[in-house]
C-alpha cells in the first residue's frame, strides 16, 4: 500500500499544481476564463474520485486480508453521478466551458498513468545500477 499511497500523493500535488495553473490563467487572461473554469470543475470533481477510489482499494484490500466473507463493492455509482453532477453544473451555467470540463474529469486518471510509468522507469533504472 505504501506504493498506492506515494502515487496517490504524488498525483493530489500535481491536480493541485493544475488548479493553481487554472485559477492563474482565469485571473489573468479573461477571453480564457470558460476554459480555466471548466477545466478547475473537471479536475475538482477528479480529485474527488481519486479519493474515494483510493478509499474504496483500500477497503477492498483491508476485507480482503481479513478474509470475513465481505462484500464490497468498487464505488462506481458514487463516482459515475459525480461525473453527472459535473457535467449538469457545465451544462446549466455558462461560466463553465464543457468540453473543458470533460477534458478536466480525465485529469488524475492520466496523472496516474504518467507519474506511475515514471516510478517504474525510475525504479527499474535504480535497481540496473546496482
Amino acid at each position: 500500500m505504501n506504493d498506492l499511497s506515494a502515487l496517490v500523493r504524488s498525483v493530489m500535488r500535481a491536480s493541485l499544481f493544475f488548479v493553481s495553473s487554472c485559477l492563474m490563467v482565469w485571473a489573468f487572461i479573461p477571453s480564457l476564463k470558460t476554459y480555466a473554469a471548466g477545466l478547475i470543475l473537471g479536475t475538482v470533481i477528479s480529485v474527488i474520485n481519486g479519493l474515494m477510489l483510493q478509499s474504496k482499494v483500500n477497503t477492498i484490500t483491508r476485507i480482503a486480508l481479513e478474509n470475513s466473507g465481505r462484500r464490497a463493492n468498487s464505488g462506481f455509482v458514487g463516482r459515475i453521478s459525480m461525473v453527472l453532477i459535473g457535467t449538469m453544473i457545465s451544462l446549466r451555467f455558462p461560466a463553465f466551458h464543457m468540453i473543458s470540463t470533460i477534458i478536466g474529469f480525465f485529469f488524475v486518471q492520466l496523472a496516474t498513468l504518467i507519474l506511475g510509468f515514471i516510478s517504474a522507469w525510475q525504479h527499474r533504472f535504480h535497481n540496473e545500477k546496482r
